[in-house]
């Protein structure tokens, strides 16, 4: 697919572009330089749209909402080259931010463009230190996160907890994605740990009920919940926490954000908005 043909529909104000296959381009992105009136671009299943020009992209001055995937591989110079260029821009979501994604440079960004006040971060790996670049973003005031959890999930639980409270005078919405396959894989951890008696008590109980997730020690304001986590004899770095929990403590410390805990399976984290799941 060629996107040149769009240069000639100057006027055009909307462009998304997205397929469950990929897309595969045969020109670059330089078309889109010659759409002066856009303002909601999405290209979220391109491949290799690092490699396309995406420079272009800080030409496009009247953007309200942009919408990016395949953000592992954008240059250093994406948040400070592009992002902060746009200054009418409102909405932003970015897909698979995994590996060497320059997250922080992105987070730097972010926090110094005035109008931004939605971001969705779908698929990122989550690294110690974003906990406060995601709080100095105190413009953004409706939040999607939904980390990778392929590895070190419990400090990446850890970095989102601490980032969200750290925005808790300014946040209006706030959606957690939690993979399904994060939580089987906390629900074998615990029923390793556990002794024989208390597993087979919990065998009777009906699935579902004990959705855990991994948190790194210390959990902010964890003691002011007036139930405490049951104790387990998981290594002491780690508490498991279980959604109920999690929900109460956010809730506490967030009054007025609208908190939504969302479980759902990786394959569909891709599907998933701020839009769909609070408002």
């Amino acid at each position: 697919m060629s996107l040149n043909p769009f240069a000639n529909v100057v006027n055009l104000q909307e462009l998304r572009l997205k397929s469950t296959a990929g897309l595969t381009l045969t020109s670059d992105l330089m078309a889109l330089k010659e759409l002066k009136y856009l303002k909601h671009l999405s290209l979220t299943s391109i491949k290799d749209l690092n490699k396309l020009n995406i420079d272009v992209i800080a030409d496009l001055g009247n953007l309200e909402s942009l919408d990016l995937g395949e953000c592992t591989d954008f240059p250093n110079s994406f948040g400070s080259g592009i992002l902060t260029k746009l200054e009418k821009l409102e909405k932003l979501r970015l897909e698979k931010g995994q590996g060497t994604c320059y997250t922080f440079e992105i987070l730097e960004a972010v926090k110094n463009m005035p109008k931004l006040e939605q971001l969705e971060l779908v698929n990122f790996d989550i690294k110690s230190g974003f906990d406060k670049a995601l709080g100095a973003c105190t413009n953004i005031k409706k939040l999607l996160i939904i980390p990778t959890y392929i590895s070190q999930s419990a400090t990446t639980n850890h970095m989102v907890l601490g980032g969200v409270l750290r925005l808790q005078s300014t946040l209006s919405h706030f959606v957690w994605g939690v993979t399904l396959e994060l939580l089987r894989v906390t629900e074998l951890f615990v029923d390793q740990c556990e002794d024989p008696e208390k597993k087979e008590k919990k065998e009777k109980k009906p699935s579902g009920n004990g959705d855990s997730i991994p948190v790194l020690k210390p959990v902010p304001f964890l003691g002011e919940l007036s139930e405490q986590a049951p104790q387990s004899t998981e290594p002491p770095q780690v508490e498991i926490l279980p959604l109920p929990n999690l929900q109460k403590l956010l809730l506490q410390n967030l009054p007025t954000t609208r908190v939504k805990i969302l479980k759902i399976p990786f394959h569909a984290t891709w599907r998933q908005t701020i839009t769909d799941t609070v408002n």
